[in-house]
């Protein structure tokens, strides 16, 4: 495990060397004035000390044969719920102009919580609002960015 976790942590440092090379080149702005590149510039910042952190815990750790074992029986199972995530966010940018910010961030956080890490439904669906309306609040109020509102637009001129 130690091996594929390093292969993945590496991975996952390049891409992210490349999202934050690509919006620094595209302006990151200043703080109260964010450019096009700044919430991928700082993102792509997080996932590379996050996937660094990863690579440290994988060489402090010691292989033992259980847990080689254990890994070649949970294999397929996580091949699968890799793909099934990958899914999710390829549905979650396509229909995000069509549905809305808070909807399909709501929907893939549900998917999230309870199909994949298996939560309990009222769990899964209590932090789902929470992530959907706080990000909407943070994004929307507090960093005054402009998120697609989709089929929720329309109500929203109504109040």
């Amino acid at each position: 495990m130690e091996k594929s976790d390093r292969w993945s942590a590496l991975f996952w440092l390049l891409f992210s060397i490349f999202i934050a090379y690509e919006s620094f080149k595209m302006g990151l702005g200043q703080v109260n004035q964010p450019g096009p590149g700044f919430l991928f510039f700082w993102t792509s910042i997080f996932i590379a000390i996050l996937s660094l952190i990863v690579m440290a815990k994988t060489f402090g750790r010691k292989s033992s044969k259980d847990t080689k074992e254990k890994g070649k029986a949970e294999g397929t199972s996580n091949w699968t719920k890799l793909i099934s995530v990958l899914i999710a966010l390829f549905l979650y940018a396509f229909f995000m102009e069509r549905l809305g910010f808070i909807i399909v961030t709501f929907l893939l956080f549900l998917f999230l919580l309870g199909f994949i890490e298996r939560k309990r439904w009222w769990y899964a669906l209590l932090l789902s609002v929470l992530v959907a309306v706080l990000s909407y609040l943070l994004f929307e109020t507090g960093l005054k960015s402009q998120l697609p509102k989709g089929i929720l637009e329309s109500l929203m001129y109504k109040f």
